[in-house]
């Protein structure tokens, strides 16, 4: 510490006194006060006194309130107020449409769905809340903890819990379901880089690249034996991108790319009972099997065909197709407001994807830089394949639309975006030479 003398140490006490932002205090004080001292000694050179020289740069520094509250404007919480609006926009675009189709559809046992939607909403939103406003750095000494945690949820859930739509990943209790597979999909690629990054950046070799293996392979096992395999591919996807955005050895990570892609397919063509592989060759043959496992892309394609510019508005029949729409909320969008509808909603998306990689480079640690990427990709990866689906053409999976199709999997969305939110927040408070000591002082995390 360079703030000694006693007429320097009341003047950054009272600078500090202004900037609400506690972590950066430190990082004030040895800047500015390391500044102060050195013309102090310039001026005791010249023969100033210690007095007369702390005085000066006193001085020279000017008043300390108003320099606080300098410091305080440039070190200071940041809302990101055009992510926070599209987020509250996507709820609300999400809550219209669930009430369009619980309003018109006539079969009871989707009567409940509006009802249903507004619950995980402010549940999601509740935890983005939370999420915005908790430290994100908190996450690292947590993280084995998590992964541990989850990973035997994920391995004694299917003992001990009823198979619900053919498949054991939910788990439920007190009239409550979570959906394990889609949280060990967000959850768990955020442990495990929190857990190997820096010892993958400092240690690069056979030891760490194993040690990363195992750490992935370990849940994707689990999700295999669930058969979740939608979940288990973007697990893997946002595994390999991960690797390669914090070693940024490309060529290792095309390499895996290919060894994984081809353990996929070998495991597919042998062990696969529900006949995935169909679900992708009947884009090709649609007019082969017009009511079996093409019947979804068929009557999208005609639905979108006779939406128009405007819409069919509310008068469309709800036949055995359309008693799905909560599952293709784009295609009810276009439906009842026309391809107008569905471009402002393509635009919107763009624009959303975009502002949330612009986040990034105003980040300054790694570890809330990594949060930005898992997080951005694994969006962007959902709303690419969502959309590609609202045209038909592509075979129909079970990825949800983020923010705005039916289900459980909204309080994943709403909390991932709080974390990312929470990270641009602190992103002029977090002190990196705080970050960098406690990285060497522990580099095996």
């Amino acid at each position: 510490m360079t703030d000694h003398h006693d007429k320097i140490k009341r003047y950054l006490d009272e600078m500090c006194s202004q900037v609400k932002a506690r972590e950066v205090h430190t990082d004030l004080r040895d800047e500015l006060g390391n500044h102060m001292r050195e013309m102090m000694l310039d001026k005791e050179h010249e023969g100033l006194s210690q007095e007369e020289a702390a005085a000066y740069a006193i001085e020279q520094m000017g008043d300390a309130s108003a320099v606080g509250k300098s410091m305080h404007r440039l070190h200071r919480h940041r809302m990101h107020w055009g992510l926070l609006c599209g987020l509250i926009s996507l709820a609300i675009v999400s809550l219209f449409l669930m009430w369009i189709f619980t309003t018109n559809v006539t079969d009871d046992r989707f009567q409940n769905f509006y009802n249903i939607q507004v619950v995980y909403t402010i549940i999601g939103m509740m935890l983005m809340s939370f999420f915005m406003f908790f430290d994100y750095r908190k996450w690292r000494r947590a993280a084995w903890w998590i992964y541990i945690l989850l990973n035997l949820m994920l391995w004694i859930n299917p003992m001990i819990s009823p198979r619900i739509n053919g498949t054991n990943r939910f788990m439920t209790g007190y009239g409550f379901v979570l959906d394990l597979t889609t949280a060990a999909m967000w959850v768990l690629p955020l442990a495990i880089g929190a857990i190997l990054m820096n010892k993958l950046r400092s240690n690069f070799g056979a030891q760490t690249i194993l040690s990363y293996i195992a750490m992935v392979a370990v849940p994707a096992a689990l999700l295999f034996q669930i058969s979740d395999w939608v979940r288990l591919v973007m697990f893997g996807i946002i595994s390999l991108v991960l690797f390669g955005w914090i070693t940024r050895k490309w060529l290792y990570t095309a390499i895996a790319t290919v060894i994984t892609a081809c353990i996929g397919l070998l495991l597919l063509l042998t062990t696969d009972s529900y006949h995935r592989l169909e679900r992708f060759s009947v884009v090709f043959n649609l007019e082969d099997d017009p009511m079996g496992d093409g019947y979804f892309n068929r009557s999208i394609m005609g639905i979108l065909q006779s939406a128009g510019w405007w819409g069919n508005g509310l008068d469309i029949a709800f036949d055995r197709f359309k008693t799905s729409y909560f599952d293709y909320p784009g295609v009810l969008l276009i439906d009842v407001f026309g391809w107008a509808a569905g471009i402002g909603l393509l635009v919107a998306i763009i624009w959303f994807v975009a502002s949330m990689v612009k986040t990034l480079p105003r980040i300054r640690d790694d570890f809330g830089r990594m949060i930005i990427v898992i997080i951005t990709f694994m969006f962007a990866l959902q709303i690419i394949y969502s959309l590609a689906m609202t045209t038909g053409r592509v075979p129909i999976l079970s990825v949800v639309f983020p923010f705005i199709g039916y289900g459980n999997h909204l309080i994943f969305d709403y909390a991932m975006m709080g974390l990312l939110l929470g990270v641009y927040r602190r992103k002029d408070i977090v002190s990196l030479r705080n970050e960098k000591s406690k990285q060497t002082a522990t580099p095996t995390q």
